[in-house]
């Protein structure tokens, strides 16, 4: 009897001691925080993964995307602190975005911009939801834990698209396009008759031309046509989330911040003249080119961009990109 009643007592002891869930994923957000401090990437992740991705999480899933974005050396206040948010320009915003000091990449598809990018899709598609969106991750985690896995994906894709349009755009170290060494004076090689027309037209910039030729290397041939049209929507959603973020949230005022607050009202009058100016001569091209600015506008998953056709693609670019990144 006394020691059925000891067996009792010593599994009661175990069980009242056990963690509960939420408190070994408190327990490893905590512990990976401490990794993360001393740039551990590889302990901080495995930390948890230990304990699978907890995808209702707030709290888990902004330390999961810091310990993917470690892999990159990223740093969040590096980006606050280190003179990169004031020198956003949102009259010229890519071009600006381009002289960050983390817009230094010089090949595609690099171990920090994949870690960077992983680690915003993490971020983005919290929601779980098919179109990523500020509303979606308000309606399933509150909007003050939102509005924070929102601000952090906000500072990446301000990274992300200085080091995507600087590579791609071939910019100098003012953040010119087409005056970098690689020789490209456009970001494309426009071949679809509406982007064609559009550039010949307007010369935006430094892409005075559409040859088929003046695009980076790095999103033609040799390169597969998946990765080309996988590259270009990454520059999409990129752009359409930051949109969307800043629709939604508000932006703290600081001298750090620059004109951050300024960007969405600057950036949404181009997109209604971009709109505008997709009529007529610029909409009369083949039917899988039409209505680019429209159909792309809002586009946030890689997925629903990817499954778009390339000429439509090609078109945004010609019309909003090269017309706004100068």
């Amino acid at each position: 009897m006394f020691r059925s009643l000891l067996l009792l007592s010593v599994i009661g002891m175990l069980f009242s001691c056990a963690k509960t869930e939420q408190e070994e994923i408190d327990s490893a957000v905590v512990e990976a925080k401490y990794h993360l401090n001393s740039m551990d990437c590889s302990k901080a992740q495995e930390v948890l993964d230990d304990i699978g991705f907890q995808d209702d999480d707030a709290d888990y899933i902004s330390v999961y995307a810091s310990a993917q974005a470690c892999f990159a050396g990223y740093k969040v206040l590096d980006v606050l602190f280190g003179g990169n948010l004031e020198s956003i320009d949102a009259s010229n915003l890519i071009g600006s975005l381009t002289t960050f000091s983390t817009s230094n990449e010089t090949e595609v598809d690099s171990t920090a911009y994949t870690a960077i990018q992983n680690s915003i899709t993490t971020l983005i598609e919290s929601s779980g939801g098919s179109s990523p969106s500020t509303e979606e991750r308000n309606a399933k985690f509150g909007t003050q834990k939102s509005g924070d896995l929102s601000l952090q994906a906000l500072y990446m894709i301000f990274v992300q698209m200085g080091k995507f349009f600087a590579l791609h755009g071939n910019v100098n170290a003012s953040g010119v396009k087409g005056a970098g060494s690689e020789g490209n004076s456009c970001i494309f090689s426009y071949t679809t008759s509406d982007a064609v027309d559009w550039i010949d037209d307007t010369t935006p910039g430094s892409c005075v031309a559409a040859t088929g030729s003046e695009g980076s290397d790095l999103l033609e041939s040799p390169e597969t046509a998946a990765d080309i049209k996988r590259r270009l929507c990454e520059g999409i959603i990129l752009y359409n989330n930051m949109i969307d973020i800043l629709s939604h949230i508000s932006i703290p005022g600081s001298d750090e911040l620059g004109d951050v607050g300024d960007i969405q009202t600057a950036l949404a009058t181009l997109m209604t003249a971009a709109e505008a100016a997709e009529t007529g001569t610029y909409n009369d091209g083949p039917a899988t080119s039409t209505n680019a600015i429209q159909s792309l506008k809002s586009v946030t998953s890689q997925d629903a961009c990817e499954a778009e056709e390339l000429d439509r693609i090609e078109k945004f670019y010609a019309i909003f990109f090269e017309t706004i990144f100068q």
